[in-house]
């Protein structure tokens, strides 16, 4: 760290001896105490100070500051400042070694659109473990294929949605029961009600 250098000096009569910031060949010379020794009065000495105002304040840096400038140094105070900037200067090098790890870029995940919710009847279709495959058809988890089609006026009870067609590769079983006939196909049951059908699911 620099430090500002201070002299000493003394009156030729006597006296303590007082820090300044420099000792001028000619002209008063004004002291850290505040005392100004007129000129041919005083003399540059090497020994340490012994004034203790003058000691107190030379670990003030606004006294030393103001001292220089009034004795018009204030560019060797401007001087050393630069210095002490230069040596506090930051190593801005950046060390790189095998135990460094390679600053990796954020991989965001892709957005995904909110889940269709699936209404648990679409009409005459109990849709409990069906999955929706275009407009009005469903598929079984055995691959069976119910159409449903939609009627044109908007029914009372809710039931929009009648159903209209199974399509299926393996064998399809019909069974009158008192209701109507049953049918069922892989894990597809087709049951008859009152006003229609329900199509779900076998129950197990």
């Amino acid at each position: 760290m620099h430090k500002v250098r201070l002299e000493s000096v003394r009156r030729k009569s006597g006296g303590r001896i007082h820090l300044t910031p420099r000792v001028p060949q000619a002209g008063p010379v004004t002291t850290l105490c505040g005392q100004t020794l007129a000129d041919s009065s005083y003399a540059a000495v090497s020994d340490d100070p012994d004034c203790t105002n003058c000691i107190r304040r030379s670990n003030d840096p606004a006294r030393i500051s103001g001292a220089f400038f009034a004795q018009e140094e204030g560019s060797e105070l401007l001087r050393l400042s630069l210095e002490q900037a230069q040596s506090r200067k930051p190593n801005l090098r950046v060390i790189s070694g095998h135990g460094a790890e390679r600053e990796k870029p954020v991989v965001w995940p892709a957005a995904k659109p909110p889940p269709e919710v699936v209404p648990d009847r679409v009409g005459e279709l109990v849709t409990r473990g069906f999955k929706p495959s275009g407009e009005g058809v469903w598929r079984s988890p055995q691959g069976v294929i119910v159409k449903m089609r939609k009627h044109l006026r908007p029914r009372s009870d809710g039931k929009d949605w009648r159903f209209a067609e199974l399509v299926f590769e393996g064998s399809v079983v019909a069974t009158r029961i008192e209701a109507g006939i049953r049918i069922r196909a892989g894990d597809v049951e087709v049951n008859p009600t009152d006003d229609g059908v329900e199509v779900q699911l076998k129950k197990k």
